[in-house]
């Protein structure tokens, strides 16, 4: 049965009367909204959004848009209700910000999981993306495939500020011993860097994380780093720290109690507009050619010049 709301879309205006008129360009919304493959109910909902301007025919060409992106109808709905500013996004940003996560080495199917798993990255500026990716490329030393490949385990990266994304990477490559590869796929960009560090340093002072060797090697005796990062509280708890739930809300309240004493500034750095004068290459993009020892030493001196009170406190 048709729904009220879409009978009312498909009256003639002579039906509806004159007070109704500033709803006739809805029947030909709702109609293309049915013609590409969503159901009445879908259609209803999409059009009962708050388009921008006010504007119906805005939200139907966002929505066919998305659809030509490669997104299913159950998706577009759900990423559109969700996020207030993708609907005010306008079809020529939708185009260009895909184009530019493909540039980046998303291909079709995983271009639209990315997508599914984290929308807004549609509804950041092309130059946000980018100086988080140029961050993960140049600061962090990945590679053009290992960024690709951060894109479809964490696409959340991309949304990150580059101060943080390089205070992150260089928190668990120094201090915790892990490399890229591990990086990639251990959950870090999609924790908190602040609970990174509680479970860790909780480790640490149980005594069941050893810190790296001189090498920056982590001892194989340590947890995986997905293990601290990407499990729940209660099984973090029974399967790596083995130990009560209260011991770990004790600690966090210690954490916390150590942070507010050292004045930590708990807001990101902003790091858009970073650069090291006297550092070489900044303008270069040397990820794949340079060898292992190399990419260590640039990454501590990066480290050296950052927030070294934070990341070397025990």
């Amino acid at each position: 049965m048709v729904s009220l709301f879409l009978r009312r879309c498909f009256m003639p205006s002579s039906i509806l009367g004159s007070r109704h008129l500033s709803l006739s360009g809805l029947p030909v919304a709702a109609q293309e909204l049915l013609d590409v493959g969503f159901n009445e109910e879908q259609a209803e909902r999409i059009l009962a959004l708050k388009p921008r301007g006010g504007d119906p025919r805005h939200i139907v060409s966002c929505t066919k848009e998305l659809l030509l992106i490669g997104l299913t109808p159950q998706a577009t709905l759900k990423m559109l209700e969700e996020s207030k500013e993708l609907r005010k996004t306008t079809v020529k940003e939708l185009r260009d910000r895909a184009d530019n996560l493909r540039s980046l080495g998303l291909g079709e199917g995983s271009l639209q999981r990315s997508l599914t798993r984290c929308p807004a990255l549609l509804s950041l500026p092309r130059s946000y993306v980018l100086a988080a990716a140029k961050c993960l490329r140049q600061q962090c030393r990945f590679t053009a495939q290992q960024v690709c490949d951060i894109l479809r385990f964490s696409p959340e990266a991309l949304t990150y500020d580059p101060g943080y994304l390089e205070e992150a990477f260089q928190y668990v490559y120094f201090r915790m011993g892990a490399n890229h590869k591990d990086i990639i796929t251990c959950g870090l960009f999609q924790t908190s860097l602040d609970e990174v560090r509680v479970r860790h340093q909780f480790l640490e002072r149980l005594g069941r994380f050893l810190p790296p060797d001189k090498k920056g090697v982590s001892p194989t005796s340590n947890p995986k780093l997905k293990e601290v990062m990407a499990l729940s509280d209660s099984d973090f708890l029974a399967r790596v720290a083995r130990v009560s739930p209260e011991e770990l809300h004790t600690f966090r309240k210690i954490f916390a109690r150590e942070e507010l004493e050292a004045g930590e500034n708990k807001d990101s750095e902003t790091g858009m507009n970073h650069t090291d004068s006297d550092e070489e290459g900044e303008n270069t993009d040397p990820g794949d050619e340079i060898g292992e020892t190399d990419k260590k030493e640039y990454l501590y001196k990066r480290m050296k010049k950052r927030s070294a009170n934070r990341l070397e406190r025990p």
